[in-house]
């Protein structure tokens, strides 16, 4: 764990390492702590069973500060939406970095945004941020648990995009003129250069911002 300045927390396995590796990319050297086995075992958790996942996310937060490390990245937008993170982080007394705190910066900026999220309930979550901050911002989500099953599995991406008709969501959006497509998954950025080809219309992917946000928290170096 020498040197190790960032604890990592995502859904399952293969969006932990996925976060660890983005890291690892921007120089930050960082463990993962998954919560769960599966995206289908994490969604149920997240709809069915907020309490115990409340808890499951405390006992994470507890192996990370046993490791002696001080900040932690949700790399996670539908866990960091199903759990309140904020209260997390005051009574565990660590530093907690979310892409919901990107939202809620960007929020301002726009009048029209689409998301598109793992499940229902982060892109509800999403709305909700969004909204809080500017009223007059108009969201349109859609869930996409099956693509994030696609990607678990190590689809190519362009067989995903055709195997889950993805063209046809993105001419969805273009029909509506949404000013920006809002990631909500950390899986998504798997897929987005695909979808960027059929769009003008910008995504915003939290994940670089989260970056310089980390590396500014006190005492981080």
């Amino acid at each position: 764990m020498k040197n190790t300045r960032l604890g990592i927390i995502a859904g399952t396995l293969v969006d932990t390492q996925m976060g660890v590796d983005f890291f690892s990319k921007k120089g930050i050297k960082s463990i993962g702590f998954p919560v769960s086995n599966s995206p289908e075992e994490q969604s149920l958790l997240q709809i069915l069973s907020p309490v115990q996942l409340f808890e499951m996310m405390r006992q994470k937060l507890k192996e990370i500060k046993d490791n002696k490390i001080n900040h932690v990245c949700v790399y996670c937008n539908s866990l960091s939406a199903a759990v309140d993170l904020d209260k997390l982080a005051r009574e565990e007394k660590i530093n907690i970095i979310t892409p919901l705190h990107i939202y809620k910066e960007m929020a301002a900026h726009y009048h029209y945004l689409g998301v598109i999220a793992a499940n229902n309930q982060s892109a509800a979550g999403i709305e909700r941020i969004i909204q809080a901050q500017n009223n007059n911002c108009m969201v349109v989500g859609i869930g996409l648990l099956p693509l994030v099953l696609e990607i678990e599995r190590k689809c190519s991406p362009r067989e995903i995009v055709l195997e889950l008709g993805l063209d046809r969501m993105v001419d969805f959006f273009n029909h509506l003129n949404v000013e920006a497509i809002v990631v909500g998954c950390t899986h998504f950025p798997y897929v987005i250069p695909q979808l960027e080809c059929m769009t003008n219309i910008p995504f915003i992917d939290p994940a670089e911002i989260m970056v310089s946000k980390i590396k500014q928290l006190d005492n981080f170096d």
